[in-house]
C-alpha cells in the first residue's frame, strides 16, 4: 500500500517473529535470508578449524511446518477524524487544552500455509486503529515487549506503533485459534515428535506444536509451544486454562451475591457516568477502543450509588484501572471507606504504578511495593472483607493482609483518583463490582446440595479459564479429592446477552473446560463429573440490571 515501503512491511514481519518466539507456544525459525548469512558458518564448521562437534553441521536443522506471510493492504500513520479511541470527545473534554486527535490505522491479509502440501489453511483479514490514546487491543505482553525495528523505528511512540502492536496481537490470537492440532507435536521437556501429523501421547488434547513467521513472508516455523507440559495432566489442563503459576498465593474469590456492578453499558461519551454521583472533581464517560471508561480530568471523588448502610458480614470490592506503561507517570487510585457521617474511615491505595498502601482507622496497616511496575494495559485493584479481615490484592498479586479490625464498621464506599495531567496519559477507571460473601462451598453443599460460584472466570466469549480462578478451583478439587464418593455435575450458566443458540453453546463448552481441569489437575477420575451448559434458560436474577446479569453469569456444581 501507498505509504508502507518494502522496508517498513519487513520490519513488522520482525516484530511479529519476535512477538511469536516470546509467546512460549511456537518454535520460530530462522528466515531463508538468515540462514544464507549462516552459510559460511556452516561451511566453517565443516573444516579442521572449529572445537569438534562446537561447528554448524549438516543435518541438523529443523524444518519448518508452517509459513505465515502477509501483505500490508491499508497503512494510515495519520488517518485524521474523531472516531474511535476518545474521539468524539476532544472538543468537550479537552477543548480549552487545544488537544488535537491522531489516529492510525493499518490492514494486513495473513496467510497460514503448510509448508509440505502448500494448503493454505486459513486467510484472514487484520484491521487495527489507534489513536494518541491507545490502541483497541490491548496486546499482550508478547507484544508490548518486542522493540520497534528497523524503518518501524520512524513511528516509535506514536499512534501508529500501537497499532501496528494490535494488528500483530491480533494476528496471534487468530494464529492461535485457526492452527489445527495436528500440527502441534511438543512431547515435553523441550522435545517433539518428528512424525507429521500426529499427536505424541504425551500430549493428547494440547496445542503442542507451531508455527511462525513474518508478516513480509520471508520467516518459518516449526513444531513447538507450550513448553513445561511435561505430562498428559499437566497439557491437558493448560488447553484450558490460563497458566495459573503465579496465582498459587492468590487466594481472592469474589462474593456470590452482586449488590452493585457498574459495566458501563448504556452510557454516553462525554457524559457523567449514570450510575455514580459526583462529590468533587471532573469525571466523564469516554471510549478506548470499543470499551467504555471513566476519566478523571480534575481530580476529585465519586462514589457508586449504593444505599448506605451497614455491609454485609463478608463482602469483595473490585476496581479495573487502566495503566499507560513504561515512560508515563502513573495515576494514584483510592477505594475509601466511609462511615454514616461522612467521614473516610479507611483507603486502599494505588500509586505510580507500583506502590500501595492500606489505611484503617487513621492507622497504616500495610505498604508495599509490586515487585515490578505494572506493564500498559488493564489491571484490578480487589478487597476481601470480613467483620474481623481486610485482604487486598492488585492484580494476583496480595498486598495486605490485616487479622482484625475491630471497631470498623463502614457503610459505603467512594473512588479518589487524581487529574490527568500529560497528553496520552489519561487517568482512567471502570468496572466497579461490590458482591456480599456467601457460605462455604462445604457448606453449601451440605445444606443444598450444590455450589452456586462466581470465582471460575472467563473472559466475554470465551470457554478459557482465567487464572484468577485458581483458588475458586482449588477448593473444588480438594472436597472432590477429600470424598472420593462425591460425583458432581458442572453446570454451566450464562446471562441473556447474546443469541441462545451461542449462550447454550457457551455455558457447554465452558463446563466442558472445569471439568477437564478438575481431571487433569486433580486426578479425579471421568465418571465422577458431568458437564452441562444451560445458558441462560436458568436465571437466578433478573437480566434487566447489570448486577442481575453478572449474577446469572456462574457455574453451579450440583451433587449426583
Amino acid at each position: 500500500t501507498g505509504k508502507c515501503t518494502h522496508d517498513l512491511a519487513a520490519a513488522i514481519g520482525e516484530m511479529l517473529s519476535t512477538a511469536l518466539s516470546n509467546t512460549d507456544k511456537f518454535i520460530v525459525l530462522a528466515s531463508q535470508e538468515e540462514v544464507d548469512e549462516l552459510i559460511d558458518e556452516i561451511e566453517l564448521g565443516e573444516s579442521e578449524y572449529v572445537e569438534e562437534g562446537r561447528g554448524a553441521q549438516k543435518g541438523l536443522m529443523e524444518g519448518a511446518d508452517i509459513l505465515v506471510t502477509g501483505a500490508v493492504t491499508a497503512f494510515k500513520p495519520d488517518a485524521g477524524g474523531s472516531g474511535g479511541g476518545l474521539g468524539g470527545l476532544k472538543k468537550k473534554a479537552f477543548g480549552k487544552i487545544g488537544v488535537k486527535t491522531k489516529n492510525a490505522e493499518i490492514r494486513m491479509d495473513i496467510k497460514i500455509i503448510d509448508i509440505r502440501t502448500r494448503r493454505v489453511i486459513k486467510a484472514k483479514k487484520v484491521e487495527a486503529k489507534s489513536t494518541k490514546w491507545g490502541a483497541d487491543v490491548a496486546g499482550g505482553n508478547w507484544v508490548e515487549d518486542v522493540a520497534v525495528t528497523g524503518a518501524m523505528g520512524m513511528y516509535s511512540d506514536q499512534p501508529m506503533e500501537d497499532a501496528v502492536r494490535a494488528a500483530l496481537a491480533k494476528t496471534i490470537e487468530m494464529m492461535e485459534k485457526e492452527i489445527p492440532d495436528e500440527y502441534y507435536r511438543y512431547t515435553g521437556d523441550g522435545q517433539y515428535t518428528t512424525e507429521y501429523g500426529k499427536k505424541s501421547g504425551a500430549s493428547t488434547g494440547a496445542r503442542d506444536t507451531g508455527a511462525g513467521s513474518a508478516a513480509s513472508g520471508v520467516a518459518a516455523g516449526a513444531s513447538g509451544a507450550a513448553a513445561g507440559a511435561k505430562a498428559a495432566g499437566s497439557a491437558a489442563a493448560a488447553d484450558v486454562a490460563e497458566d495459573m503459576t503465579l496465582y498459587t498465593k492468590y487466594d481472592f474469590v469474589p462474593g456470590n451475591k452482586v449488590i452493585f456492578y457498574d459495566d458501563m453499558k448504556d452510557e454516553e461519551e462525554g457524559e457523567f457516568p449514570y450510575r455514580w454521583d459526583l462529590e468533587n472533581g471532573v469525571f466523564e464517560v469516554v471510549r478506548l477502543g470499543k470499551e467504555y471508561w471513566i476519566m478523571c480530568t480534575d481530580a476529585g471523588r465519586i462514589f457508586p450509588k449504593i444505599q448506605k448502610g451497614p455491609l454485609p458480614p463478608k463482602y469483595t470490592v473490585e476496581l479495573e484501572f487502566y495503566e499507560n506503561g513504561t515512560g508515563k507517570r502513573g495515576h494514584y487510585f483510592h477505594i475509601e471507606w466511609m462511615n454514616a457521617n461522612g467521614g473516610t474511615i479507611g483507603d486502599f491505595k494505588m500509586q505510580d504504578s507500583h506502590s500501595t498502601s492500606l489505611v484503617i482507622l487513621s492507622k497504616g496497616k500495610a505498604s508495599k511495593n509490586l515487585p515490578k511496575a505494572l506493564s500498559k494495559g488493564v489491571h484490578t485493584m480487589r478487597i476481601m472483607a470480613t467483620k474481623r479481615s481486610i485482604k487486598c490484592y492488585v492484580d494476583n498479586e496480595r498486598v495486605a493482609n490485616v487479622p482484625n479490625v475491630e471497631g470498623f464498621n463502614p457503610t459505603w464506599f467512594r473512588v479518589y483518583t487524581d487529574i490527568w495531567t500529560e497528553e496520552g496519559n489519561p487517568c482512567l477507571f471502570r468496572g466497579f463490582r461490590f458482591a456480599e460473601g456467601g457460605k462455604s462451598m462445604r457448606d453449601q453443599l451440605a445444606e443444598t446440595g450444590k455450589i452456586v460460584t462466581h470465582g471460575i472466570l472467563f473472559d466475554t466469549g470465551s470457554y478459557k479459564i482465567k487464572g484468577e480462578s485458581m483458588k475458586t478451583l482449588k477448593e473444588i478439587g480438594r472436597l472432590l479429592e477429600d470424598d472420593p464418593e462425591l460425583c458432581l455435575s458442572i453446570e454451566g450458566h450464562t446471562d441473556s446477552d447474546g443469541s441462545d443458540d451461542s449462550n447454550q453453546t457457551l455455558s457447554q463448552n465452558r463446563a466442558n473446560s472445569v471439568r477437564s481441569y478438575l481431571m487433569a489437575k486433580y486426578g479425579i477420575a471421568a465418571d465422577r463429573l458431568e458437564a452441562k451448559g444451560w445458558g441462560e434458560s436458568k436465571p437466578m436474577d433478573t437480566n434487566e440490571s447489570s448486577e442481575g446479569k453478572a449474577n446469572n453469569r456462574r457455574v453451579e456444581l450440583v451433587k449426583i
